[in-house]
């Protein structure tokens, strides 16, 4: 390889591919948004920025564009093997037959994480090589298309699709701030090229003395094509936004957390960190039937799964607690027995058994009140306050024993008789909503009277909200439910229209008007049961429902949500017939078929390599059709630029005419091959000009004398006696011109000519011209 005088930097173009890493990087921003943990980031940066470096010392070496992509495929290639496949390699050097089938077992993680969970999604083993491979290609892309091939332009096509990936999957608009950035990169690339390319003016014979291999000497103007590039990307980008499936954010199926000191119950903060919304709307939406939690029981009356609970209301919505570490009870210490249970309450111990669990950590589902856990390679921790257990670390299997009322027992007398003492209880768990105390206690009032028993006070609640009030489920809100944001509460009161989280919401209200402590719990009804007996929830299985202190009870469910989506009133509920007959000495009677005894469950099969392929069937089946509309998008270009290529010709009708079509065919030609257009001058001159800006064999420079001769007889001496011979032969000329300029020029911008020429973007131009002329 020969170096030119050029410095070093200049040679390499390093700020050009600096600016091109920054792009990439720019275009990965998002997926901040779309992934939960950010183990991509430093793997993908250091990627990028080795694929830049790669471009730019082969760059420096004067290497033909070629071998430099050829270089920063390769060597970006290598260095994901390196961090991902490395155990795999036969001496830390050959791939292996393992190393394909590690690929295949990442791809399939990955597309088994996008397609179960909505964003942001955990980043497993599998999505983050996907992410930073992706991203690796993008970076080759980019640097080759901007700064090897001078098309900056041309790169945006890369960034777009990128871009589009995180549009397409955020669940809602995309912060300004994501496309600005993307933005500011291109338009600084396209910046770079015109400031190079003006620098470059005065050495215009420069190719003809290196024949050809100038990187810096591309195309002479990409403003039009850029242009063009820019509006079918703001254009790509509404459509994909507008029709493109959007993924939900989920609640639960995808994890409560999103403080990364939320996943260490231990950690040094002192502090577990929950969401701020406890509301799960987005769950219940969710289409997906992945299951969150596989269990197995032998309940005679299966409980819904309790996650955690809340007592603060704040600016219309609850909002997760805030638990010190201090106040964990640690792994291994006793659970302590449920607070406020009464003497001679008839209790029953339950089995439950975890199969598979995708809960993300902290948390924990299971039935409650717990009697004992054991995690299987896990640790938790035990909020005493709300009984939640806190969980460190993901916990695939668990056991746990937990409490429930007999079946055909009876409650002791006096439960729900005795009023709680405020000062026993913290203020949140009796503070009403300041918007809708109004609407609240009017309703408690009329529904409640003066019935002074907690328990019966509860069930008439629950009863009126479920049953007698004629409430519909709905996860549409009424319209005066959506406007009124400052008071969710009053307008569901008014509206009777709603999802769990408001039914549960009003009788939380209702209770503490009537001075009876309540909180919000935020778990999953006890899901489906399956062939083998057990039981499945899945994230649209997330539900809320109140709980209340009841004197000689403690913290008691309650179930005032009506509809398929909601659980079975619980036995003590459901156990006053007549407003007079005190639920101190019902019988609780049995509610639901246990589930059979617990069998082994066959152990899954080894996929084979069609069930892998037929996982990554949907992701090939996207790629297909991404890569078939780009290949009709860059039909467009080359179609409509032939057309303006041979506008005159098409437009002639007599041989002198032809010639000059002829030669309007020649000069937009080459000027698609990055020659710049000739001035206005004779045809002697034209000729000069042409021989000073290519680097054209013999045959090449000889015929285009020639077509330049019969140009000058056409203009100057006798355009009449121009014959058809003469315009035929003229054609010839014309195409041993281009095929000459066109062997000799670059590959990049032979692929520029072929695929985005700048002809087509005239033309283009031009026809809508005619149509708003029209």
């Amino acid at each position: 390889m020969r170096l030119d005088d050029r410095a070093w930097w200049e040679r390499g173009l390093w700020a050009e591919g600096f600016v091109a890493a920054l792009a990439t990087l720019a275009v990965a921003w998002p997926l901040t948004a779309l992934l939960r943990e950010e183990t991509w980031v430093v793997p993908a940066v250091a990627m990028v920025v080795l694929v830049a470096l790669t471009g730019a010392v082969l760059r420096t070496l004067d290497a033909p564009p070629t071998v430099v992509a050829l270089g920063q495929l390769l060597l970006g290639l290598a260095g994901l093997v390196v961090l991902y496949l490395r155990d795999t390699l036969w001496r830390g050097v050959v791939p292996t037959g393992a190393t394909l089938d590690r690929v295949a077992t990442l791809l399939q993680q990955a597309g088994a994480v996008l397609q179960t969970y909505a964003a942001p999604a955990p980043t497993t083993q599998g999505v983050a090589f996907l992410v930073v491979a992706v991203l690796t290609l993008t970076a080759v892309s980019v640097d080759s298309m901007g700064v090897t091939g001078r098309a900056p332009a041309s790169a945006g096509i890369p960034l777009v699709a990128g871009f589009l990936v995180s549009v397409s999957n955020t669940g809602q608009a995309m912060e300004p701030w994501y496309f600005a950035a993307v933005l500011v990169m291109w338009l600084l690339m396209l910046a770079q090229q015109g400031q190079r390319l003006t620098l470059a003016w005065p050495t215009a014979n420069r190719r003809e003395s290196r024949g050809g291999d100038d990187v810096a000497a591309g195309p002479r103007t990409y403003r039009g094509l850029a242009q063009v590039v820019g509006a079918l990307t703001l254009v790509a980008a509404v459509l994909g936004a507008a029709f493109l499936p959007h993924l939900p954010p989920t609640f639960f199926g995808d994890g409560l957390a999103r403080n990364p000191d939320a996943r260490d119950a231990d950690g040094d903060t002192g502090e577990v960190s929950f969401t701020e919304t406890m509301d799960p709307a987005q769950d219940l939406r969710n289409q997906s039937r992945a299951p969150v939690v596989t269990y197995r029981t032998n309940a005679v009356s299966v409980q819904p799964l309790r996650v955690t609970a809340t007592e603060r209301f704040e600016d219309g919505r609850w909002v997760a607690p805030e638990r010190l570490s201090s106040g964990l009870l640690p792994q291994g210490a006793p659970l302590p027995a449920p607070p406020g249970l009464g003497d001679g309450v008839p209790l029953t111990e339950s089995e439950f058994s975890v199969l598979a669990n995708e809960l993300e950590p902290p948390h924990l589902a299971a039935p409650s009140p717990l009697a004992s856990l054991e995690l299987q390679g896990g640790a938790y921790r035990y909020d005493p306050r709300d009984s939640t257990v806190v969980v460190q670390g993901r916990v695939g299997r668990y056991d746990a024993t937990y409490l429930s009322l007999e079946s055909g027992g009876e409650l002791p007398q006096g439960v729900g008789e005795t009023p709680a003492d405020p000062e026993q209880f913290d203020g949140d768990l009796l503070d009403l909503d300041e918007d809708s105390a109004e609407a609240v206690g009017a309703l408690a009032d009329e529904v409640v009277g003066e019935e002074d028993n907690a328990l019966r006070a509860g069930v008439l609640i629950q009863n009126h909200l479920r049953t007698d009030g004629d409430y519909e489920y709905s996860l549409e809100l009424a319209a005066a439910a959506e406007v009124g944001a400052d008071d969710p509460i009053g307008a569901f009161l008014e509206t009777r229209q709603g999802y769990c989280v408001q039914f549960a919401s009003a009788m939380v209200m209702m209770a503490r008007y009537e001075g009876i402590p309540a909180r919000m719990a935020v778990g999953f009804l006890p899901g489906t049961t399956q062939d083998d007996g057990t039981r499945q929830v899945i994230a649209s299985d997330a539900h809320t429902w109140p709980e209340l202190w009841i004197e000689g009870l403690g913290w008691t469910r309650f179930e005032p949500t009506p509809g398929i989506r909601a659980g079975t009133p619980p036995a003590y509920a459901r156990s006053t017939d007549e407003p007079d007959t005190a639920p101190s000495t019902a019988t609780v009677p049995q509610e639901i078929t246990p589930t059979p005894e617990p069998t082994a469950a066959p152990a899954p099969a080894d996929p084979t390599v069609l069930d892998r392929l037929g996982d990554l069937l949907p992701t090939v089946l996207r790629a297909v059709v991404a890569l078939v509309g780009l290949g009709l998008l860059l039909l467009v270009l080359p179609l409509a630029g032939r057309r303006h290529r041979e506008a005159a010709l098409r437009a002639a009708s007599t041989p002198a005419e032809r010639v000059e079509g002829q030669w309007q065919l020649l000069t937009r030609s080459l000027t698609d091959l990055g020659v710049d257009p000739p001035p206005g001058r004779s045809p002697r001159e034209l000729r000069r000009h042409y021989l000073r800006g290519t680097a054209m064999e013999e045959d090449g420079q000889q015929a285009l004398g020639r077509a330049t001769a019969t140009l000058e007889r056409t203009r100057y001496a006798a355009p009449d006696l121009v014959t058809d011979d003469e315009a035929e032969r003229m054609g010839e000329e014309v195409r041993t011109v281009v095929d000459g300029v066109r062997h000799t020029s670059a590959w990049n911008q032979r692929a520029g000519a072929a695929l985005a020429p700048g002809s087509g973007v005239e033309g283009l131009r031009e026809g809508v011209r005619r149509l708003l002329r029209r």
